[in-house]
């Protein structure tokens, strides 16, 4: 699928998880390429996302003045973290994030792309390169293991297996939240 159709798919989704009302946001990061669907979606996943204390101080250093921007800085410095706790550091890694407003539609957006049933408060999609996550669900936890999938997609050329790709994950996520 070409990029400019996935992407087509991706607005689609985010204007028709938001009800048709046609309000869809795209920023951009160091990291990161941020989708929401409203200001709702945004504002929900940021009061969501709570930084211990090692990575608020990291937040200072930020310039910081939309809810969009704390967003995207919340998500480089986890990105970042990540990349330390792995020893990992693609090369031009970027990854696209998609808010969506629940798991409900985390699993519509699932199950459109894979014809599947699940139940996931988020996933990261190996073929597109994304992150869909839940902002009613969203936490650091939550994300940091998100993270790390992508950053072990991104830094092999060889996809590892399932099974270490999920350890790899599930360390990140242990010792980021620690």
């Amino acid at each position: 699928m070409s990029r400019i159709l996935l992407s087509a798919v991706v607005v689609f989704f985010c204007f028709t998880l938001a009800g048709g009302n046609g309000y869809a946001r795209e920023q951009k990061s160091r990291y990161v390429t941020l989708w929401y669907a409203d200001r709702e979606v945004l504002d929900e996943f940021n009061d969501n996302l709570r930084l211990n204390r090692k990575l608020r101080n990291s937040m200072r250093k930020k310039n910081v003045v939309t809810i969009a921007d704390e967003v995207l800085a919340k998500a480089d410095i986890i990105i970042e973290k990540v990349q330390i706790v792995l020893d990992m550091f693609p090369n031009k890694y970027h990854v696209r994030l998609v808010l969506l407003s629940n798991p409900d539609d985390v699993a519509a957006v699932y199950k459109k792309r894979y014809d599947k049933r699940v139940d996931y408060i988020a996933y990261y999609s190996l073929s597109e390169k994304t992150i869909y996550i839940s902002a009613d669900d969203a936490s650091l936890r939550v994300l940091a293991h998100e993270v790390g999938h992508s950053v072990v997609d991104h830094f092999f050329k060889v996809r590892p297996p399932y099974n270490i790709h999920e350890l790899m994950a599930q360390f990140a996520e242990k010792h980021v939240t620690d």
